[in-house]
């Protein structure tokens, strides 16, 4: 029997109830049976069948982000979120996820919705215009950790540029993207 927080559905998905950043991973931009519908999201039970953050979160009345619950401070699977995390060398939504988390406490859920849904927008273009079928786990670590306007200057540049091929369009940004990333101390490879 499938517990009750598998019926909960967000209204964004795109951003996890522990602070990943579902709009940021290959997996949410896949087409067919493998498409994850990010946190909650429509069929969400099917692929993830037991979350015990989705079952906490219907329990506290179904917020959007564990960010907004009045118990995250004391949370006991935040704080193991938090153990983990500092140890996990893995995707870099696992690394960003507590500092998302506090940002969603501190400024509110709408202004890190705000930059995640700008950030998704230039992930579909990047994937869209500039994917030669190799760069998609690229793009998707670099737009989650590269800063929201220098991607948008970045992306501004090179759509004024002309490219003989998808696979010269793609060099190119992901050389920008390498070029910015290290520039500013980033690890994004």
């Amino acid at each position: 029997m499938a517990n009750e927080g598998s019926r909960f559905q967000k209204e964004y998905p795109c951003i996890a109830l522990c602070g990943l950043e579902c709009y940021a991973c290959p997996r949410y931009h896949t087409s067919g049976s493998s498409r994850c519908p990010g946190c909650a999201g429509k069929d969400f039970a099917e692929k993830h069948p037991s979350c015990g953050i989705i079952s906490c979160a219907f329990k506290h009345g179904k917020p959007e982000s564990c960010g907004l619950c009045p118990e995250i401070d004391t949370c006991s699977r935040i704080s193991r979120l938090k153990a983990v995390t500092k140890d996990l060398p893995g995707y870099p939504s696992y690394q960003t996820r507590i500092n998302n988390l506090s940002k969603i406490k501190e400024n509110g859920f709408e202004a890190f919705l705000d930059t995640c849904l700008r950030k998704e927008s230039l992930l579909k273009t990047l994937l869209g215009k500039y994917n030669d079928g190799r760069k998609k786990a690229f793009y998707c670590r670099a737009v989650q950790l590269l800063p929201l306007t220098d991607l948008e200057n970045l992306l501004d540049e090179n759509s004024k540029k002309r490219y003989k091929s998808v696979e010269d369009a793609a060099l190119a940004v992901s050389n920008s993207l390498k070029e910015l990333a290290n520039k500013l101390g980033i690890e994004v490879c």
